[in-house]
């Protein structure tokens, strides 16, 4: 009865046992069942990682230049419009010739006769080379006359001074007679007539003035006296022109008296020589104009030696600078295209009054676009020349274009503190939304590593230890690996640790650290 009694209470403690272990092993199930259900995961992934420099800075062409009028005049001929394209050399707008300053009109004449001159020097014509020794028989002609003349000197006497002395004295007399009629000459009487004219106009003029000063400025007062002071000036200036003409004829006479006087001064002094013998002193003038007249027949048969033979180079150096200097002056009358390029702004039309160093069009070569960033130099020293770039735009959402890094400006400059270089990216392709001045932001590609580990950005901790993922196990369970953080792609972060592709890690959601505030972390 005893045993039966205890076996019976053996069993049902055993069953009662084997209960409570049922029930505490379907709760641990339980517990993983719902711990894994709560767990947030992730993979670890191959990826290609991107590393590159993020800037921003404004579109410009390759070339651009904003091209100004050299002189003042009228604009005649307008030859380009906006879009046009244009090559080197091309004329965009042109002057009225006649409208020009007096020296760029000149220039014109220089022009042809120093080209002129400078393919004579370089291929002389048949006309050049007979004048050439034309003038060495001249100056062989001159020779012989000094020579004659000092022969002369040399033995005064029977050599005709006297009749050099009365001819003289005939010359002498024609000149004094001729000074005194340009008391009475036509060209005085004009004179005298073109003041009249112009007292008159002068007071036309200052009666228009007067009008005009009394009229407040009428319009038709002041075309009055603007054409009474055209008037005067012009009668002043013919009046003028005739003074200067008298003057210098006057001038001219009272020269060949005293010419003709030195004349006959001379031709009795070599009378009075003839009868006393040689003189020193005209021996010696005699001698120095045979020595004159020997160089020059000497320079003569040197000129007509290059002629024949080919030029002095500094005579070709001379004369090529004189017709590029007119070449210049007369530029000035039209703007040309300075590069290959696209007209962009054209700022005049035929008629309009241009001035020095107005801006007459602006002119791009757009064959070659670029941008020029800022660079924080932390970064730059990533960067190197032939660095591929993508370049967006804000103003353009979905275009992106490739480019590359073209040059690093090797001197920084300083920026509210910071040192910053300038690194110019060219845009390998275009497109025609882009414009000039239109703000680019360039990603410029330092390094690409191929087949880098990545894990989600918030499956990556960090505690006192360091950085670490947890990794899932089969059972769910997690175990700490320690890892090292890198470069951010997108929701991704390269990883450098003991993870393989595929493992699965726990993903942390961000939480507030509670910082013991009443109202929270």
């Amino acid at each position: 009865m005893f045993r039966s009694r205890r076996f019976w209470l053996i069993l049902i403690g055993g069953l009662i046992l084997l209960a409570v272990a049922g029930v505490v092993a379907s709760r641990v199930v339980a517990g993983r069942q719902q711990a894994a259900a709560a767990l947030t995961i992730g993979e670890v992934t191959q990826i290609t990682a991107v590393s590159s420099v993020e800037s921003s800075g404004a579109i410009v062409a390759q070339q651009s230049a904003q091209l100004v009028w050299g002189t003042t005049g009228t604009v005649e001929a307008v030859a380009v419009k906006p879009g046009d394209k244009v090559k080197v050399g091309d004329v965009l707008l042109s002057l009225n010739p006649l409208t020009a300053p007096q020296n760029v009109i000149l220039a014109q004449a220089d022009l042809i006769n120093s080209k002129k001159a400078l393919d004579e020097l370089l291929n002389p014509t048949d006309v050049a080379i007979a004048n050439a020794r034309k003038a060495v028989a001249d100056a062989t002609d001159a020779l012989d006359k000094a020579r004659k003349d000092l022969r002369s000197v040399e033995n005064p006497a029977g050599k005709g001074v006297q009749t050099a002395a009365s001819d003289a004295k005939l010359a002498l007399d024609t000149a004094q007679a001729n000074l005194e009629l340009t008391s009475n000459s036509a060209d005085v009487q004009a004179y005298n007539n073109a003041k009249v004219t112009t007292d008159q106009a002068f007071r036309r003029y200052q009666d228009a003035k007067a009008k005009y000063d009394e009229s407040n400025g009428k319009t038709e007062l002041l075309q009055i006296l603007e054409q009474a002071e055209a008037n005067y000036q012009n009668a002043l200036s013919n009046q003028n022109t005739l003074l200067l003409k008298i003057q210098t004829d006057k001038a001219n006479k009272e020269d060949a008296v005293t010419k003709a006087q030195d004349k006959y001064n001379d031709s009795v002094a070599n009378l009075n020589a003839a009868l006393a013998g040689p003189d020193a002193n005209k021996l010696a003038i005699a001698q120095a104009k045979v020595a004159v007249a020997e160089a020059t027949l000497a320079d003569a048969e040197d000129k007509l030696k290059k002629l024949l033979n080919g030029a002095d180079p500094n005579d070709v150096a001379a004369a090529t600078a004189r017709y590029q200097a007119s070449l210049a002056t007369v530029a000035l009358l039209a703007v040309r295209a300075p590069f290959v390029g696209e007209v962009l702004v054209v700022n005049y039309q035929p008629g309009d009054t241009v001035g020095p160093g107005s801006v007459a069009v602006t002119l791009v070569n757009r064959s070659q676009l670029h941008i020029d960033v800022s660079v924080d130099e932390s970064d730059v020293s990533q960067i190197e020349s032939g660095d591929p770039v993508t370049v967006t735009f804000d103003s353009i959402p979905d275009l992106a274009l490739d480019g590359e890094v073209a040059l690093i400006n090797p001197i920084g400059s300083t920026q509210q503190g910071l040192v910053r270089y300038t690194v110019r990216v060219n845009l390998i392709e275009t497109d025609p939304r882009v414009l000039l001045g239109m703000t680019a932001n360039v990603n410029i590609v330092t390094d690409t590593n191929e087949g880098a580990l990545a894990v989600p950005l918030d499956a990556v901790q960090l505690d006192a230890d360091g950085e670490f993922v947890n990794r899932v196990q089969a059972d769910n369970s997690l175990e700490r690996v320690p890892v090292k953080s890198g470069d951010v792609q997108g929701d991704l972060v390269v990883v450098t640790g003991d993870l393989n592709v595929g493992d699965t890690v726990e993903v942390v959601e961000p939480k507030p650290v509670n910082s013991g505030s009443p109202f929270g972390g």
